[in-house]
C-alpha cells in the first residue's frame, strides 16, 4: 500500500445499509467468521433498533466497503470473560465486505481510526475477539496497537481475546 494513506470514515447504519449488510455478509470471506447471515443482519438489525451496538459503514476515499461497531460486552453476561471488564470498556466488531479491498492493508488503519474515537469518547480500553484461526485478523489488530491478554477454549475453537489502551501522551 503506498504510503498515502486513504481517507477512512464511518457512517452511522441505517436500515436502508442493511441490503449492503445482508450481501456482505453472505460472502465467504465474511460468512466464515460472522457466521449464518439472516441471523448476523437480524442482531444488527436489533442492534440499531435498541441501541445496543454503535453501528457503522466503513467508507475509504468515501466508497462502502466494510462494517465495524462498538458494544458493551459486560451486557451480555452469558459470556463469562466479560465479567472481568469494567463497565466502560467497549469491544469491536469489524468485516470488509468488499472483496477486492481484502489484503490490502486497510484493516489496521480502520481499526486505529475507529479505537481513537473511542478512547476520545472516554474509553479507557478497547477489547476484540477474533478466531484464533483468523491470522489475517489477528495481524491486522496487533498492527492497530491490539495485544492478546487471554485465549479461551471455546467448543468451536481458540478465541483470543485482545485489548488496546489510549496511546501515552
Amino acid at each position: 500500500m503506498p504510503n498515502d494513506l486513504p481517507s477512512i470514515g464511518f457512517e452511522p447504519v441505517r436500515h436502508d445499509h442493511l441490503p449492503m449488510l445482508h450481501s456482505w455478509l453472505k460472502k465467504p470471506h465474511v460468512r466464515q467468521w460472522w457466521g449464518e447471515p439472516d441471523q448476523e443482519i437480524r442482531l444488527i438489525r436489533e442492534g440499531l433498533e435498541t441501541g445496543e451496538v454503535d453501528a457503522f459503514i466503513i467508507r475509504v476515499d468515501s466508497r462502502p466497503i466494510g462494517y465495524i461497531q462498538s458494544w458493551w460486552p459486560t451486557e451480555y453476561e452469558e459470556e463469562a470473560w466479560t465479567r472481568d471488564l469494567s463497565p466502560d470498556t467497549p469491544g469491536i466488531d469489524i468485516f470488509i465486505g468488499e472483496s477486492e479491498m481484502i489484503g490490502n492493508g486497510l484493516a489496521a488503519p480502520i481499526v486505529r481510526a475507529f479505537g481513537r474515537r473511542l478512547f476520545e469518547n472516554g474509553a479507557p480500553r478497547i477489547v476484540i475477539d477474533p478466531d484464533a484461526r483468523n491470522g489475517r485478523a489477528v495481524r491486522a489488530y496487533a498492527k492497530a496497537g491490539f495485544t492478546v491478554y487471554r485465549e479461551l477454549e471455546e467448543p468451536d475453537g481458540k478465541t483470543l481475546l485482545m485489548e488496546k489502551f489510549p496511546d501515552p501522551n
